[in-house]
């Protein structure tokens, strides 16, 4: 008969995946244990090496392991048997361990000759307790030789409580540890009625889990993700590591920190390996002018110093691979270890019944001791006694070889009255097993007594702490940006680059100036690397982008164009840009038009939008263009326009109005004159500086500035003419200020106490000297 040999080929993987599945890769779902580490903690426990003995080699015990109970490879014996006693691998380790069993440094364990080993106390009264009583069921060995136990009892929960991870063919598992009080209160809540839950994983090595919302999910599947951050300190400008993520190792991360930081420049000078017996402790130096808040975000993000744990609760019912929630663990630990009760008690009953009737036949055998001696004395044998008794007395075997047993010394009165007091305690304990059988409730108190009792002497505390991180949108940004004051500079060409403030270098006013890039500067804002930048165009859109990504250029640098960051409108032009400050406290938006129109809108509705995608921002009627945009809460302002009249007024007068609307008058013009800048006056104390085509300069007292109302005509605060030009600019300043001035082709950078204060009508003096002034900032 021919052999199909794709047939037989399937059915042989399939045998191979189900033997892998069951007896090699998943855990037990009752002992929370593979087979290789259950025929560990039972061949040491079967030969005698107990937590009270002394110490043996680990090759003695992997000897007797592979010899009796597991056919495989030593080192797979040993490899286990390692990893039962790590204290960073295990929550709760199963085995004591004596020698080099490796480090959390990442050092292997020396090998098995060299080191030795013993049960925990913990595994003989948690794991074991009870075993000899024939609580769990056993099967023959491989060779038929002995048996093993198919299940060990576990009052420890060790399936919750220790971590596992396996792959099998087509399935594998990944169990996270828990803290055993934890644990315990989870299966008492089951116990009672109600949803167990737990609060997250423990890791021996500590550690912070930002994600613990979504826990309670992941206790109700089986299934999730927790993600574990390291604990640090941060200390001048060094980084102190003082926990690492579970399953990670020290060495591999420095290697990991290390290359990082070789490839990307992120400001570390220094990694230092200083862990000890005591605990870890990585050190990373960061540069003098670098955040270490931004450098440990960044190592966050790109190494292993934050890792994730995949939760797969898969574990064998009954032989079959099944996903588990915590609910299914509770009640599987619950019934297994009530089932282990049962069984104990009546091994127990067993005993008792056996021992009471042995008692009950020398109680009946001393009612008529002298003709019970004179017929064994008349007997041939020990054996034709033992008939003779059965024959005559109605005795049973083993009641008739307790009698020829017993010694001389019972036939004393006292004697009999303690083996009768035996019989009453034998009948009272054989009642009370009875009982224990026949309830489930005191089955589950003697269960919540043993479980106790294991908390009490091994539960500590929590170790690794929970917390939620969550990261607004707007924050993600910039977690990984290096704070950084700058200058934003817009050209009316639509280019645009920022320039560190620290580049700048303060001249005398009508000083020679530095020469500035070939475009013509249109507008110039002080911001930081971590603030957004708000884009208007000329079609009254706005466009938000965060500054850290506007490219670095300095004086001379043409920038880049702005339609190249945001993805504007065909025929859009950029016309204003504004920052919004990270920590700024405003309510409101506020425009102000070139023909006198202002409007408030609050900044709520410009923060919760889209960065590059544009959205309307205000009603631009035709012919109309932004003049200027600021934060206000409710200050008072002044709108300054190009023939030198101010309008002082209330921001308050203004109702808040939506995005897409006009506005109202804020000032009443000229038909030939147009608003420069708004400005909101948040220090009364601050003065106005003032700044005309020519490159001349002043500042006005606010004193000088009477409040109106809104749509006034305002007064003059500059006398313009033919020789001066226009008014440019203007802000508000102390004298602690420094002011970016800049013309047409260079750019001067000067304290603002170089500007001479002067009243309204005066001319000022000479700032920049030989160039047109397009713009002025403070920096």
């Amino acid at each position: 008969m021919a052999l199909d040999v794709t047939k037989e080929l399937g059915q042989n993987f399939i045998e191979y995946a189900v033997a892998v599945n069951t007896d090699r890769s998943i855990p037990d779902a009752k002992s929370g244990l593979k087979p290789v580490a259950r025929r560990i903690l039972w061949g040491s426990f079967d030969t005698g090496r107990l937590s009270s003995k002394p110490y043996v080699k680990n090759a003695r015990i992997v000897g007797d392991v592979m010899g009796s109970l597991h056919p495989h490879g030593d080192s797979s014996i040993y490899g286990a048997l390692v990893r039962l006693s790590q204290p960073w691998i295990m929550r709760y380790p199963l085995m004591d361990f004596h020698g080099n069993q490796g480090s959390i440094s990442g050092d292997g364990p020396a090998a098995m000759r060299y080191t030795e080993g013993r049960l925990t106390k913990l595994t003989e009264e948690g794991m074991l307790f009870g075993i000899k009583k024939n609580n769990v069921d056993f099967s023959l060995t491989y060779d038929d030789s002995s048996e093993e136990p198919i299940t060990l009892p576990s009052i420890f929960p060790n399936l919750l409580c220790n971590p596992n991870s396996g792959i099998g063919v087509a399935i594998a598992c990944n169990w996270a540890c828990h803290n055993l009080r934890e644990v315990q209160t989870a299966i008492f809540d089951y116990i009672d009625g109600k949803e167990p839950m737990l609060p997250g994983p423990d890791f021996p090595t500590g550690g912070i889990i930002i994600n613990k919302n979504d826990i309670p999910n992941i206790m109700k599947t089986g299934r999730g993700t927790v993600n574990i951050r390291s604990k640090y300190e941060i200390k001048k400008n060094t980084i102190f590591i003082t926990e690492i993520p579970y399953g990670t190792t020290v060495e591999g991360l420095i290697s990991e920190i290390g290359k990082y930081c070789d490839e990307n420049q992120i400001g570390v000078s220094d990694i230092k390996d200083q862990t000890s017996n005591k605990g870890v402790k990585i050190v990373i130096e960061c540069d003098k002018n670098s955040s270490p808040d931004v450098i440990i975000n960044k190592l966050f993000a790109k190494t292993n110093l934050q890792s994730s744990f995949s939760y797969n609760q898969v574990a064998l019912v009954d032989r079959v691979p099944t996903e588990l929630n915590l609910k299914d663990c509770c009640k599987i630990y619950v019934d297994h270890n009530l089932e282990c009760i049962v069984r104990e008690t009546e091994f127990d009953l067993t005993k008792k019944q056996n021992r009471l009737h042995i008692v009950n036949g020398l109680l009946k055998a001393l009612e008529d001791i002298d003709n019970i001696i004179k017929l064994i004395r008349g007997s041939a044998s020990a054996a034709a006694a033992k008939e003779d008794l059965i024959k005559k007395y109605s005795f049973s075997e083993e009641q008739a070889k307790a009698i020829l047993d017993m010694k001389l010394s019972k036939l004393a009165n006292l004697e009999k009255v303690e083996i009768q007091n035996e019989k009453a305690d034998l009948e009272k304990e054989i009642t009370n097993l009875k009982n224990i059988i026949a309830s489930e409730e005191i089955q589950i108190d003697i269960l919540k007594n043993r479980l106790n009792s294991i908390v009490s002497k091994y539960g500590d505390e929590r170790r690794t702490e929970l917390t939620q991180i969550t990261i607004a949108k707007e924050e993600k940004e910039i977690q990984f940006v290096e704070p950084e004051k700058c200058v934003v500079v817009m050209t009316e060409g639509g280019l645009i680059k920022r320039i560190p403030a620290a580049s700048f270098k303060t001249q005398r006013r009508n000083g020679k100036g530095v020469k500035s890039q070939d475009d013509i500067t249109s507008c110039t804002i002080r911001t930081n690397t971590i603030d957004s930048l708000m884009i208007f165009s000329n079609k009254g859109k706005m466009y938000r982008l965060l500054v850290d990504n506007i490219p670095v250029g300095n004086n001379i640098t043409r920038g880049q164009s702005i339609k190249t960051l945001v993805e504007m409108e065909e025929n859009e032009e950029p016309s204003v840009i504004y920052s919004i400050y990270r920590d700024t406290d405003a309510k409101y938006v506020l425009f102000a038009t070139k023909q006198g129109m202002v409007k408030k809108t609050t900044l709520e509705e410009y923060i919760k939008t889209k960065k590059k995608n544009g959205i309307s921002a205000i009603n631009l009627k035709e012919g109309d263009a932004l003049a200027g945009v600021t934060l206000v809460k409710d200050e008072q302002l002044l709108l300054i326009t190009k023939l030198g009249m101010c309008i002082k007024f209330n921001s308050n007068e203004i109702s808040p109005t939506g995005r897409a609307t006009a506005g109202v008058k804020g000032i009443g013009l000229k038909p030939e004159d147009e608003v420069i800048a708004v400005l909101p006056i948040r220090d009364t104390n601050d003065k106005l500086a003032i700044f005309v085509e020519n490159g001349i300069g002043k500042k006005i007292s606010l004193n000088e500035f009477v409040s109106q109302k809104r749509a006034g005509k305002g007064i003059v605060c500059y006398k313009v003419s033919n020789i001066s030009g226009n008014v440019v600019d203007a802000t508000l300043v102390s004298d602690e200020d420094n002011l970016l001035i800049c013309g047409l082709t260079k750019s001067i950078c000067i304290s603002a106490s170089e500007l001479p204060t002067l009243g309204r009508t005066s001319i000022g003096n000479q700032i920049l000297k030989g160039n047109k002034l397009v713009s002025v900032t403070k920096i």
